[in-house]
């Protein structure tokens, strides 16, 4: 009879079922006809369909403001893995970064050239400093031979010639000659460089010349850190270059320790990691954290009948507020550093300890405290125009492209300072071999802002105010504080 009743009440007659239990029977959902589930199952899908996108839309409107970059072909310093790149089968002639020759996978030739024109402005101009002057002239090659040889050879063309009263004074040339070497990439973890490039130490001094957030590079770079020499390297990278290491024997201790009237150091071992501690275990800002450390050591001779001591100048006069003095032994050079990008902005910072045995330098040829150098800075950086902190920088609207360009404004603050350690027992002195040197030291504050207009072509502009600490080496009257100025335009092909 129950069923009967079922039957009445849900339509079409239906085959009757095997009897069941009463209690099985209503502990059963009731299940609904077909032509009766169907609207009421799609209903509510056609309600959501329409709701969520009105919901999304609402979402996705506030990213419109974002740039799109107008520019896609890369700026001719940028950074590019070779091996993303598709290389066709046969000889042909191609434009990306620079002007390319390119034989499939075998062989890659490109153009490389760094003009830059600096302007100078200050208290007074220091020697061999014109008010304008064509600062880098460089052209040079980069390529590669199979995916397992790199190379590159670049030559500077402004560098300047030697006066005979230079060559009768004994005085050593510049070599005109930056980067050439050869890479193999046999072993990607474990790669060989041979030639002449820099010296693996201090993150200033390796960032490229046409990087730089600023027009000159920090006083720490300039006088303390090696630069370029003649060695072999053993450099890779782990973790997707979360973890990288560089460590090689030079000739000597790098161009920046040396002058015409200085030699520098000998035989040099040098190693630098870098790390980013934190990516793995965060996906926030710090996540991009990176620090670094380096570590060299040199040989020092007395060979020189001068001085092959370290120096100090300011940053733009050149004036010099330390003068070398009297070395031998070794030199050890240590570093640390942090660097912090989070979109548009970007915060570095670098501390560089430098130690010169100093044995048997004396009057009486006996031992003399180590000569001591240090150097810190702190800068910072915002790309005002709204595109992500890179260098180079690459601009999302270019000039005359519909757009502006890119500009950016930074900051630094820095100190380099010059003693000896441990204390000696006499009073300080300002001579070369005295047995506690006077200490002496600059501090600058360096304001810019550069102006990319295109992935080519860079204008960039300093005021920079310099503090040297001893009165009596202090360039300008009563040990005041003194401004300098400088613009510089930048061609990179």
């Amino acid at each position: 009879m129950l069923i009967a009743l079922l039957s009445v009440l849900f339509g079409a007659p239906r085959p009757l079922l095997p009897p069941m239990p009463a209690a099985s029977l209503f502990a059963q959902a009731p299940v609904q006809p077909p032509d009766e589930q169907e609207p009421k199952a799609k209903k509510p899908k056609k309600e959501k369909e329409k709701e969520e996108p009105q919901e999304n839309d609402k979402k996705e409107k506030k990213p419109k403001k974002k740039k799109v970059a107008k520019e896609t072909a890369p700026a001719p310093d940028e950074p590019i893995d070779d091996e993303a790149v598709t290389n066709f089968g046969g000889p042909r002639f191609s434009w990306a970064r620079h002007p390319s020759m390119r034989f499939g996978d075998m062989f890659r030739l490109d153009l490389e050239a760094k003009l830059q024109e600096d302007g100078h402005a200050s208290y007074g101009l220091g020697d061999g400093l014109s008010p304008w002057e064509f600062h880098r002239n460089r052209l040079g090659v980069k390529g590669s031979l199979t995916k397992m040889i790199d190379f590159e050879i670049e030559y500077e063309f402004t560098e300047k010639e030697l006066t005979e009263k230079d060559i009768t004074l004994g005085v050593t040339p510049k070599s005109k000659w930056k980067d050439v070497y050869v890479n193999l990439r046999y072993f990607k973890k474990a790669q060989i460089e041979i030639g002449k490039f820099k010296v693996p130490f201090g993150l200033d001094e390796l960032i490229g010349v046409s990087h730089n957030d600023f027009v000159y590079r920090s006083l720490g770079a300039n006088y303390l850190d090696p630069g370029r020499d003649i060695g072999t390297m053993a450099h890779g990278s782990f973790f997707k270059h979360g973890l990288t290491y560089s460590t090689g024997v030079f000739q000597q201790d790098g161009d920046n320790a040396k002058s015409k009237k200085i030699a520098g150091g000998g035989l040099t071992f040098a190693t630098r990691v870098t790390f980013v501690p934190f990516r793995k275990f965060t996906t926030s800002a710090i996540g991009n954290m990176a620090f670094g450390s380096a570590y060299t050591i040199s040989k020092l001779s007395d060979d020189a009948y001068q001085p092959n001591g370290l120096r100090g100048r300011t940053v733009m006069t050149q004036d010099y507020f330390f003068e070398p003095v009297y070395v031998k032994g070794h030199r050890r050079r240590w570093e640390a550093d942090e660097d912090w990008t989070v979109g548009p902005a970007s915060i570095r910072s670098e501390f560089t300890w430098v130690s010169d045995d100093r044995l048997a330098q004396g009057i009486g040829d006996e031992d003399l405290p180590d000569a001591r150098a240090r150097s810190w800075y702190v800068l910072g950086t915002w790309v005002l125009t709204g595109e992500n902190k890179v260098r180079p920088i690459k601009a999302a609207e270019p000039f005359a492209q519909g757009g502006a360009g890119a500009v950016e404004v930074a900051a630094r603050y820095e100190r380099m300072w010059f003693d000896s350690s441990p204390a000696g027992q006499d009073v300080p002195l300002r001579n070369p071999r005295a047995e506690t040197i006077y200490p002496s030291g600059d501090r600058a504050l360096t304001l810019g802002i550069s102006w990319t207009l295109n992935r080519f072509t860079k204008i960039q502009f300093n005021g920079i105010r310099e503090q040297v600490e001893d009165p009596q080496r202090n360039p300008v009257p009563n040990g005041a504080a003194f401004w300098s100025r400088v613009i510089r335009l930048q061609f990179v092909l």
